[in-house]
C-alpha cells in the first residue's frame, strides 16, 4: 500500500518525460494531501512502522522537490520573505529571492545602450558572468579584451563572441602570479589611450590544503585565493589607473560574493603571517575566499574615498548571486560524486550565467545611470539591488587604509 501511495505521489508531481512539473496547481497539491493521508492512516504493524518511516523520508523529498521545482512558494513570496528577513547575504540570492521586487534594469533596457568607442577589460573572461559580460559588451558596440589563465580556453571564447559580430581581443595572465598579471597589463596598457570599463571579475573559490593542512600559497608566497582574487587586481590597477582616469567616465567593478559576510574574525588580515597561516575552516574553506571578497568591497570604498567625489571613476562591486557557473559545482572541496547534482541543482534553481552578470553588465555599461545617481562606492546583489555589505568591517576606515598599504607591499614581491 505504501508503495503504491508514493508511485502515486511521484507520478502527480514528474511530466510525462519524467521531469519535475515547473509548476503545480490547486488540484495536485489537493491530491498530495490526500495520499499524505492515507499514509498516516496505515496500519502500525513493525513492518508498517518501518514502512511509514520510509514514507516520511519520501514525503520530506517531495517537499524539497516542491519548494525547488513547483515555482509555489516563489508565487506566494515565501523566498522574498525570507530575503527580506535574512537581510544581506540573502537578498536576491536565486531568482525565487527576488520574486515581486521591482525591477530596476532590465536586458531590455541594456539593448538601448550603445557603447561605440568604449574600450573594456574583463578578467576571467573565458567563462561564467564575466564571459556573459565580454560577450554584451560586445555586442553593444565596445572593443572588448579578455584576460584569461588558459590561452586555449581565452581563444575559444574569442572566436564564440567573434562568430556573433563583436570586438573581441585576448590577454594571457595567470592573476595569482605577480610577474603574469604585470607583464601582461603593461602589454595592454600599450595599446590603449584609454579604458572606459575596467572589471576586476577573475577569481577561484578556494585553492584546496597543502598535505599539512594549511593553505596553499601563490608562487609569491601569498595564500593563493587572495593573490588571485584580490591583490592581483590591486597591481592591475596601479599600472591601469591613469587610462582609465583619461576616459570621460571610468566604471570599475569588482565581482564580490556575498561571502564577504563570512570572514575571520579580524576581517582582513593584515600582515603576510596572519594572511598565510590563517587555519582552513571545514569544507568548503568559505572564510579565506570571504576575506577576498570582503577585501574587494573595501578596496572599492577606499579607492572611491581616495579619488573624491568630484572624480570621474566610478567604482563598485557586487555579488553575481547563486550563478550556475564552475566556481560554484566544480569546488574541489565537494567529493566528486556530488558534482552532477550540484550542477542540476544550480540549473533549476540558480540565476543563469547571463542573469548572474547583469549587475556587473549594468554597473560598468549603464553609465548615464551610474552618474544621474552618483553610484560610487557600492555593494550590489542581483538585480541591481544596493546592499549594505559585512556591518562589522565593510566601513571600517582604517582597516580600509591598512588594506590598501598591505596590498602595496604585497604587489612588490613579483
Amino acid at each position: 500500500m505504501a508503495s503504491t501511495l508514493t508511485a502515486e505521489m511521484l507520478t502527480r508531481l514528474q511530466t510525462d518525460d519524467k521531469q519535475p512539473k515547473a509548476n503545480l496547481d490547486a488540484t495536485d497539491l489537493k491530491f498530495l494531501s490526500e495520499k499524505i493521508a492515507q499514509y498516516e492512516a496505515l496500519p502500525t504493524s513493525t513492518f508498517s512502522k518501518i514502512t511509514t518511516c520510509t514514507s516520511n523520508f519520501i514525503q520530506i523529498i517531495l517537499i524539497i522537490i516542491l519548494t525547488l521545482f513547483s515555482g509555489i512558494p516563489t508565487k506566494l513570496g515565501v523566498f522574498r520573505k525570507i530575503g527580506e528577513y535574512s537581510g544581506g547575504p540573502a537578498v536576491g540570492l536565486t531568482p525565487a529571492f527576488t520574486y515581486g521586487v521591482e525591477e530596476v534594469f532590465t536586458f531590455e533596457q541594456l539593448d538601448q545602450l550603445d557603447l561605440t568607442g568604449q574600450t573594456a577589460l574583463v578578467t576571467g573572461g573565458n567563462s561564467g558572468v564575466g564571459y556573459e559580460t565580454a560577450k554584451y559588451l560586445s555586442k553593444l558596440g565596445a572593443d572588448v579584451t579578455i584576460l584569461c589563465r588558459s590561452d586555449i580556453r581565452c581563444a575559444v571564447a574569442a572566436k564564440t563572441i567573434r562568430k556573433e559580430g563583436g570586438k573581441i581581443s585576448t590577454l594571457i595572465a595567470d592573476m595569482s602570479d605577480l610577474k603574469s598579471t604585470r607583464a601582461a597589463t603593461m602589454k595592454y596598457s600599450e595599446t590603449i589611450t584609454k579604458l572606459d570599463m575596467l572589471y576586476f571579475n577573475a577569481g577561484i573559490g578556494n585553492a584546496g590544503l597543502n598535505e599539512d593542512g594549511s593553505l596553499v600559497l601563490s608562487v609569491d608566497g601569498i595564500e593563493k585565493v587572495f593573490a588571485t582574487n584580490h591583490v592581483g587586481h590591486h597591481l592591475m590597477w596601479t599600472i591601469l589607473a591613469e587610462k582609465v582616469k583619461a576616459s570621460p567616465m571610468g566604471r570599475v567593478v569588482m565581482t564580490s560574493s556575498a561571502s564577504n559576510f563570512d570572514t575571520y574574525d579580524y576581517g582582513i588580515a593584515l600582515d603576510l603571517e596572519t594572511l598565510n597561516n590563517a587555519k582552513a575552516a571545514p569544507a568548503p574553506m568559505m572564510k579565506n575566499y570571504g576575506q577576498s571578497k570582503l577585501a574587494q568591497i573595501m578596496w572599492a570604498q577606499e579607492l572611491t574615498r581616495q579619488l573624491g567625489e568630484d572624480s570621474t571613476v566610478y567604482i563598485n562591486s557586487y555579488h553575481p548571486g547563486l550563478a550556475a557557473t564552475e566556481i560554484m559545482y566544480k569546488n574541489p572541496s565537494f567529493p566528486k560524486i556530488f558534482h552532477s547534482i550540484f550542477r542540476f541543482v544550480a540549473k533549476n534553481v540558480f540565476w543563469n550565467q547571463k542573469d548572474g552578470a547583469l549587475t556587473q553588465i549594468y554597473l560598468g555599461a549603464a553609465s548615464k545611470d551610474v552618474k544621474d545617481k552618483n553610484i560610487r562606492g557600492q555593494y550590489f546583489h542581483p538585480q541591481v539591488q544596493r546592499v549594505t555589505p559585512n556591518e562589522k568591517f565593510a566601513t571600517d576606515l582604517e582597516l580600509q587604509k591598512g588594506l590598501w598599504e598591505f596590498s602595496n607591499e604585497l604587489i612588490k614581491r613579483g
